[in-house]
């Protein structure tokens, strides 16, 4: 079926619903998979959105059900339907949130710049309130998603100028070719790092039953239709920003956000600010599934839920009073939730890592696999391959979640300890236990530490002045030379008039007063260097302090090494114990050890019984070993042949 002119709204909605922060984050995964490998896994990830959407509409085609929520009801029951419920909520209500952060973040440094104004925690909050409750809000009111084309291909026009700003950024070197030997290639390093972005950049499938509501003449095939317009259309644009970001920063670090490596220039705070005002745009795409989800959540009560929802014509209406409560509810708490709590991308990344993987790839196939039960073909097969690539992306999301989320820890502490360090002598010491938090398993020599600190010591006894000098520079004051003083030729003559009328006494008198003077000076400056001598030891059992609390958690380590040899100690002893037993016959006799001569260990001597009698033969005896085992001949079993180690 030929995709007709009237679908192209329903086309830009869905887009616009794909597109989000995902598209500033395609250079940084292109770095870390290389050019091909990225170009692959974004491949793949669009035909998985697109066979998973076409799974997931065939189900409710053919159980004859027209939302997401009573799907898993046919197909899961009443718990089935309360964790899709919860799980879309959960999904959308993270994606509003991480919206009004973004408004936050972006926002304000623009205005700012264009305004004049101080970019203040209240200039934050005021823009965010502004597009929430003025942008966000009136357009979340809006019953047909249809009237919402519009909006949506302001925010496709943007996007399209933002790609052509980065192709244009790249070309000087696209023209030189320099990017060919700094770029990457193929480097599998960062598949599990960027696999939750690629198979999140096109979740769409909370969009789709609401799109198929609003169809004049809702089919399946026009559904697919649009749903592969839409990524295809997506696709183009990840793979653009992707390609060409990468090629246009290669020189340079990039991060998460491709915004922040453009110049700042007027062009450039202009694209920021549209990037701005196109996610407040998106938020009505957001509310409309997440209302539904809410509506159906509170409406489980109600005598018979599914008469409504037996079959995929007409739309579900939800009471005015109920719509609009819903949706100013949605909009004020995500805001609240936004402004109170701005440092949420742990919580953020594993909702998305585990809620979203659930809703675009796991339910799907689990519901299609379970309505079409009874039929034949390859269609069943390809539902298993999304079962098993949702579940590898589910762990693979969250390990990468947790994992970043510890690490960004660790470092946040030890750069705290190092900014509580103000001894420049103590460094040394830090970066060892950086190390070692790093590499658990590498140990940080005791003595090391000692002549580190025997060495602070050393340099504050032998130069307290210099370190005072060190103090006075890391606190950022400014420490003037001595001025010398300027010679006084009036004081001169006075003093040869005063010799030359005898009064000598008065002039010797000055000139004790002025080494008085020097000595007490001398003297000031030997209780402030003592003064200094006295700051930098505190401050250094300070910092033996932070270093023992480190060494103890190494010490904790260490103990718990020791506990396991010990338990491997006593399963050894517990196995020699069960040969004994098999063997009551046997007689070991011991020589008499011989001065200088080194005693197998016999902890050795057990694992090499066992595993001889796991592989059937003895083990090799030494003259030493008076060992009797019988007459047994040959390697079969027989009075001399091991016994079996019994199974305890």
């Amino acid at each position: 079926m030929m995709m007709g002119h009237s679908n192209w709204p329903f086309i830009i909605n869905l887009g616009n619903s794909i597109v989000g922060v995902s598209v500033l984050a395609m250079p940084y995964c292109f770095k870390q998979c290389g050019i091909v490998l990225g170009t692959v896994l974004l491949l793949g990830s669009a035909w998985l959105t697109q066979i998973s959407c076409r799974l997931l509409m065939k189900a409710a085609v053919a159980s004859k059900k027209r939302s997401y929520e009573f799907l898993a009801l046919h197909t899961f029951g009443a718990a089935g339907k309360l964790a899709v419920e919860v799980s879309i909520i959960g999904l959308l209500i993270g994606t509003c949130v991480a919206f009004h952060v973004i408004i936050g973040d972006l926002g304000p440094n623009i205005v700012s710049k264009m305004t004049g104004l101080q970019n203040t925690p209240q200039l934050r909050t005021s823009l965010m309130v502004f597009l929430g409750l003025c942008v966000a809000l009136p357009l979340g009111l809006l019953r047909n998603i249809e009237s919402l084309s519009n909006v949506s291909a302001i925010s496709i026009g943007f996007y399209t100028v933002f790609v052509a700003d980065i192709f244009f950024t790249a070309l000087p070197n696209l023209w030189s070719g320099v990017w060919v030997s700094k770029v990457e290639i193929w480097r599998l390093e960062g598949v599990f790092q960027c696999l939750p972005i690629f198979a999140l950049a096109f979740a769409c499938q909370t969009q789709l039953f609401v799109m198929y509501d609003a169809l004049p003449e809702p089919s399946l095939s026009m559904m697919n239709n649009i749903v592969n317009s839409a990524v295809w259309m997506c696709t183009a644009m990840y793979l653009m920003v992707g390609f060409f970001g990468y090629v246009a920063f290669c020189d340079y670090k990039i991060g998460g956000d491709v915004l922040l490596n453009l110049k700042p220039t007027i062009f450039t705070e202009s694209i920021k600010l549209g990037f701005t005002l196109s996610v407040a745009l998106s938020f009505p795409l957001i509310i409309f599934p997440m209302r539904a989800s809410i509506n159906t959540l509170m409406c489980s009560q109600t005598p018979n839920p599914r008469s409504a929802h037996e079959n995929l014509s007409g739309a579900s209406i939800i009471p005015p009073l109920r719509f609009k409560a819903i949706t100013i509810s949605v909009v004020i708490g995500t805001l609240i939730i936004g402004i109170m709590l701005p440092n949420v991308e742990f919580v953020l990344g594993l909702t998305g890592a585990t809620m979203g993987t659930m809703i675009s790839f796991i339910f799907p196939a689990i519901m299609f696999i379970s309505v079409m039960s009874s039929s034949k073909g390859d269609s069943k097969s390809i539902a298993q391959m999304v079962l098993f690539i949702g579940v590898t992306t589910l762990l693979a999301s969250t390990y990468t979640t947790l994992t970043s989320h510890d690490k960004s820890e660790v470092k946040q502490q030890l750069q705290a300890i190092v900014k509580q360090q103000e001894l420049p002598i103590v460094p040394s010491v830090v970066a060892k236990e950086m190390n070692v938090l790093d590499k658990p398993e590498l140990k940080v020599p005791l003595a090391a530490i000692a002549d580190d600190k025997e060495g602070v010591k050393h340099k504050l006894e032998e130069h307290p002045k210099d370190d005072r000098e060190n103090k006075e520079a890391a606190d950022g004051k400014r420490r003037e030379p001595p001025i010398p003083d300027a010679p006084n030729e009036k004081e001169e003559k006075n003093k040869e008039a005063a010799e030359k009328k005898g009064e000598g006494d008065q002039v010797k008198q000055k000139e004790n007063d002025k080494i008085e003077t020097k000595k007490v000076k001398i003297a000031s400056d030997d209780s402030e260097n003592a003064k200094a001598k006295v700051d930098a030891e505190n401050k250094m059992k300070e910092a033996e302090i932070k270093q023992k609390d480190l060494l103890s958690k190494l010490e904790m380590q260490q103990q718990q090494q020791q506990q396991l040899i010990k338990e491997q100690k006593e399963l050894i002893a517990q196995l020699k114990q069960h040969k004994n037993d098999a063997h009551p016959d046997k007689v070991q006799v011991q020589e008499p050890r011989v001065a200088g001569q080194q005693q197998e260990n016999p902890t050795d001597k057990q694992l090499k019984a066992v595993q001889g009698s796991k592989d059937g033969s003895l083990p090799k005896q030494s003259p030493n070993d008076a060992v009797r085992l019988g007459p047994g001949p040959g390697p079969g079993p027989g009075p001399g042949s091991p016994a079996p180690i019994p199974q305890s």
